[in-house]
Order: C-alpha cells, then structure tokens, then sequence
C-alpha cells in the first residue's frame, strides 16, 4: 500500500481529476479535487461522515477554492461531520461557494445544525435536480437525480430519503459545444466528427439511491436502443447515445441489496467500481446478490473492484483514489490502505 501512496502522488499532475473516496467505514466523504484553472487548486465535499479524517485530507490537497458542498441526502452516515467541516472552511477562508442539498427534510438534530450555519453564514444553499449541469475547471458535473417526479412527493406521498440522495455524473474533459455554433467557413465536418470520437473519462457518485430513484434516471437520461422496427428513425450502428455510461461507479447505498438492480449495472457498465463499507459492516455491507450483479457486468472476473472495507482482509483497500488524466486514457485506482483511525497518506 506503500507503493500505492508513492505512484499517486507521482501520477497525480496538474492536469488531473481526482475522486477520493475516503475510508470511513459504513458512511461517506467523498472529495473531488478538480484540475487547476489559473493555477488555482479547487476542491469539493460530497457528504462527510468524519469531519476530521475529511479536513485532513483538504490540508493534505491544499484547495484554495470550494465551488461546492454537498450534502446527497440528510442522513447521518452522510452528514455527522458536516457542521464541523463547515466551521473548518469559515475559520480557514475557505467559504464553499456553493452548498448543495437534496431538499429532503430530515426530523434530526444533525440537519437542523447545518441548515442553522448556513442561514447565519449567508452560504448559498442550492437544491438541484436532474438536468442540472456547470462546468467546474473543464469538468461537466451533471446531476441525474433527485427527479422532480420524486422531488414533488418529498412532502405528499413520501419518498424514501435515500431515493432523495444526489446523484452525480462528471465528465472530464467535458464535451466542446462550441464548434456547433460556428460558421461552415469556421468548423468543418470532420472538426464535428472529431470532436464527437473525444472520448471523456466519467465517473458516477451514486449516494445512497435506491430503486426507485435509479427507475427514474434511466428514464430521464435513455440509452439509444437498437429495435426491430424497421422505421426506426435513428440508426444506433451511426449513432452511440449513451449518457449514463460510466468508467467509475462509485456504488449507491454501501453495495447494499437495495442499492442498484443488475439492469441498471448494465446500462451504466463501469470499468472500475468503488465502495465505502466497514471491515464489520453491522448491516452485512457489501451485500452477497450486489457483489454477484457486479462481477456479473464484468468481462474479468474478480478485477476492478475496490472496498474501503471488507469483511474479507485481504479486499480491503482503505481510502481510494481514481485519478482521471484526460481524454483517451484509462482512469487509475489506488487503495491506499489507511484504517478508518488514521488519515488517508495524500
């Protein structure tokens, strides 16, 4: 794991993403350390259960910028540290720009707190849903859940919180509209066609999204199908349309059971998957039927998965980092080996 620690830093350069998924047992804290624009180092937060393994990894990546927080749904797995991390942020000028929440009312004492710090630190508080997109320093982050079908039932019918979770997609580097809206004399077809073979390295943060959630996501964002319709008016041979396709799958709810079905595992087909769990999972994480579902999708059995924790020692990879290096190049995996007690070595 040593070795692990020596080749991220090496492999780590100013140009890339890096998703560090940290090592805190049966909860989440996530940081998203985006290539620097200008110089500038900027990192985000999705979810923190451990606020002081989280600020030790930010001190550790130096950010001077936080375009955002997020907090994917208000559980406590999710948001114990948050309000300690926010402290940290204000007492180190490093006031995020942005704070995004699911919406999802949750009766707890957790939740109030971090609600109470951002009213009274005036931090903008954001409530997004699928669609919504910005572009951080060349990243495309896309939100594909909650959907506003779910959104609307937080407070008739009921949704189950976990189905409230924020769920990300980002895409690096993004796709280039740009040449769509030059002259024919400015951007030929081949520039078009060129840009449209770029291929973009993308990983999905799943939160805690259950079935539910998942139902409506690849119903929002369809993959192009090939049918025996003959009329079928768009051909998918000439035409690949495949928005929820992944490189990274950071899987929803701790590989539970109820976390994401097999069908699903196959629309998206990530290269690489990562779970946060607990060496003593008191709730069975990683769950037996998810694990299946997973090697299931995989052409190399066995490969490509990390856990922070496993009740296996040998399949314990402690804190891991995907390191996303442009276009065309395949993301690399660490694990590295840190115990939920000790920092993450970055």
């Amino acid at each position: 794991m040593a070795d692990a620690g020596k080749l991220l830093k090496k492999n780590m350069t100013k140009s890339t993403l890096a998703i560090v998924v940290l090592n805190v047992g049966d909860g989440d804290a996530i940081i998203v350390r985006f290539p620097p624009i200008h110089g500038k180092k900027a990192c985000a937060v999705v979810d923190c259960y451990d606020a002081e393994k989280t600020i030790a990894a930010l001190e550790a990546l130096e950010p001077e910028t936080i375009p955002f927080i997020c907090a994917t749904h208000p559980h406590f797995d999710h948001t114990r540290g948050m309000s300690k991390l926010l402290t940290w942020c204000l007492k180190n000028n490093l006031v995020p720009e942005q704070f995004w929440d699911s919406g999802f009312r949750h009766v707890s004492k957790t939740h109030y707190d971090i609600i109470k710090m951002l009213r009274e630190n005036s931090i903008k508080t954001v409530y997004p849903t699928s669609g919504y997109e910005t572009t951080i320093n060349q990243v495309r982050v896309l939100v594909l859940s909650p959907s506003i079908h779910l959104k609307n039932r937080y407070d008739t019918f009921g949704t189950n919180i976990n189905n409230a979770s924020i769920v990300l997609k980002m895409e690096y580097p993004p796709q280039d509209i740009a040449p769509y809206y030059l002259s024919t004399d400015e951007a030929s077809e081949k520039d078009l066609a060129e840009n449209e073979r770029l291929k973009q390295n993308t990983v999905i943060l799943g939160g805690d999204a259950q079935f539910d959630a998942w139902a409506r996501i690849t119903d929002e964002f369809p993959e192009l199908q090939r049918t025996q319709n003959r009329g079928q008016m768009i051909n998918p041979d000439v035409i690949k349309h495949r928005p929820l396709r992944c490189q990274v799958l950071k899987v929803p709810h701790h590989m539970s059971k109820h976390g994401i079905s097999l069908e699903v595992l196959e629309t998206l087909l990530p290269r690489y998957t990562i779970a946060s769990c607990d060496n003593n999972s008191r709730h069975g994480f990683p769950h037996a039927l998810t694990v299946m579902a997973v090697e299931d999708i995989r052409k190399e059995k066995g490969k490509g998965m990390k856990f922070t924790g496993h009740r296996d020692k040998n399949l314990r990879s402690g804190t891991v980092v995907a390191l996303f290096r442009g276009s065309n190049t395949k993301p690399l995996l660490y694990g590295l080996g840190d115990p939920i007690n000790k920092n993450a070595p970055l």
